[in-house]
């Protein structure tokens, strides 16, 4: 066996390891992602996702949670595995191609920073899959496949209709494709498998939310709402925007990274090399990376920079190996190239990370222990064993993880219901609040767990006056566990 494939090996028992440290036992629950295993609970039981539970993200991370149902959660993380190893080999794969001295660094980066625990929130967030989808649109780009721009328009829906905004950073490499040079078929027709490849993604989608009645509620809620609400700003300067970007980098460890990367970046880009422009191109597609975090300050606290959405980061394992590949792979200049100057810089980037990984592993955490799993209403309600539309989650989207481990659907489509928190015009005229309310009544909704009491959850204090004014009237709270807990709230006639 020669040395290549024996790095091979190496490399992709590191990506399996790294993705045991997230098996369904050990991923950390995380709001986002209970929603996206409600959506999939949902659809398992017939329902549509915008039709019959509101979210803003696109569709196919719903379709994805769909098949996670299956196996216990374990069928989402057999994917996502595969699709990490896959990606892995193949960038492995163009290293050795381009004659890398070391061709398991990038490879190695990219799942070290994607893995990363105090970044990703565990498995199964969509910018996740937008960074795995990167590396298989570069590794395709660089490739020389019959079906190339087939294979980058799919991938490039597949971003997406995964997350909208990631699909920015792919702009600097379809100005690679067009740039003169670059290949020799008229452009028409590359543009023109690009699109079958983007339709053979899209369309599917698009059958499926006509067939079921829900195209024009999928639109406005997967697209134009994020659109409206999710790119307004909230008291956030740039800033801000560049103060919590640099608290994050610290936090998870890829400030070194990043900084290493750029650096040889943006020298490789003044140096001798032999392919400046994808170079360049690859350096503006980090900073495109970050797009989300600019588009908006759900998360901002005046004079305070803490952690919060820290997986708006986590592109970064997509952009940053791949820069340091095309650095590696086409700079001239020898305080660059080499087998030595590659070896010192890539101990650099994955030092950190690498620690940051094995503290992970040696540490392992249940996700049984976490403040919603261990909360005493799950193993009240479980012995209760509500069926659908009898327990409704308002008010913590983490919560949501009851709702998916009872196996029950909600009575209203509203599981997502921050907004009246974020926002103070939201809902101005309770109507939706109200429709909730509705809901509830119809279907004799016998629990509610809120998690709204004990502050001003509500950012209006007409709908803190209205919902509270409601659990009143018709619920009651329910001692759970011996303790003087009122989160649970049971419907007065059923006690």
């Amino acid at each position: 066996m020669n040395r290549h494939r024996i790095t091979l090996l190496l490399v992709l028992a590191s990506s399996l390891i790294l993705s045991l440290f997230y098996i369904p036992k050990y991923n950390e629950i995380s709001g986002d992602k209970e929603i996206y295993r409600y959506v999939g609970l949902l659809m398992h039981k017939g329902g549509v996702p915008y039709r019959d539970a509101f979210d803003h993200k696109p569709p196919l991370i719903f379709f994805l949670n769909y098949a996670g149902v299956l196996l216990n959660g374990w069928a989402q993380w057999l994917i996502d595995t595969f699709l990490v190893l896959l990606a892995t080999f193949l960038f492995f794969r163009l290293g050795r191609n381009h004659r890398l001295p070391y061709p398991w660094i990038p490879p190695l980066l990219f799942n070290l920073m994607l893995r990363d625990h105090l970044l990703c929130l565990g498995m199964g967030m969509t910018r996740e899959y937008t960074a795995i989808s990167m590396i298989f649109f570069f590794c395709i780009l660089l490739g020389k496949q019959r079906f190339r721009y087939f294979f980058l328009g799919a991938i490039s829906a597949s971003i997406f209709f995964m997350q909208q905004d990631q699909v920015l950073q792919l702009l600097p490499f379809f100005l690679y494709i067009f740039l003169p040079g670059t290949d020799s078929s008229p452009i028409g027709r590359r543009l023109l498998r690009v699109f079958l490849g983007f339709a053979s993604v899209a369309l599917p989608l698009v059958l499926y939310f006509a067939w079921n009645h829900a195209l024009a509620v999928s639109w406005q809620d997967a697209f134009l709402f994020n659109f409206g609400w999710y790119t307004q700003t909230l008291k956030e300067s740039f800033g801000d925007h560049l103060i919590k970007l640099k608290t994050l980098m610290d936090w998870g460890n890829y400030e070194v990274a990043v900084l290493v990367t750029v650096t040889l970046g943006v020298s490789a880009c003044l140096f001798p090399s032999s392919n400046r422009k994808l170079i360049m191109l690859a350096l503006v597609a980090v900073p495109l990376s970050l797009v989300a975090e600019f588009l908006g300050g759900r998360d901002i606290i005046p004079n305070i920079y803490r952690p919060t959405f820290t997986h708006y980061v986590l592109p970064l394992s997509g952009s940053i190996p791949i820069l340091l590949f095309c650095v590696f792979a086409f700079s001239r200049e020898p305080v660059v190239s080499g087998y030595k100057a590659h070896g010192i810089f890539g101990f650099l980037v994955c030092l950190s990370l690498a620690y940051t990984a094995v503290q992970h592993g040696t540490h392992l955490k249940s996700k049984d222990l976490d403040e919603v799993a261990s909360a005493p209403e799950l193993p009240y309600l479980r012995r209760q064993r509500p069926a659908d539309y009898q327990l409704y989650v308002f008010g913590s989207i983490n919560s949501v993880y009851t709702s998916n481990e009872l196996n029950v659907l909600a009575p209203s489509v509203w599981i997502y219901q921050h907004f009246w928190r974020l926002y103070h015009n939201w809902d101005p005229d309770l109507r939706q609040l109200r429709s909730i309310e509705q809901d509830v009544l119809r279907h004799r909704t016998t629990y509610i767990l809120d998690l709204t009491s004990g502050g001003n959850w509500f950012a209006n204090p007409r709908a803190d006056a209205e919902w509270h004014g409601f659990l009143r009237d018709n619920y009651q709270p329910v001692l759970v566990n011996t303790t003087l807990r009122s989160t649970l709230w049971q419907r007065k006639e059923t006690r």
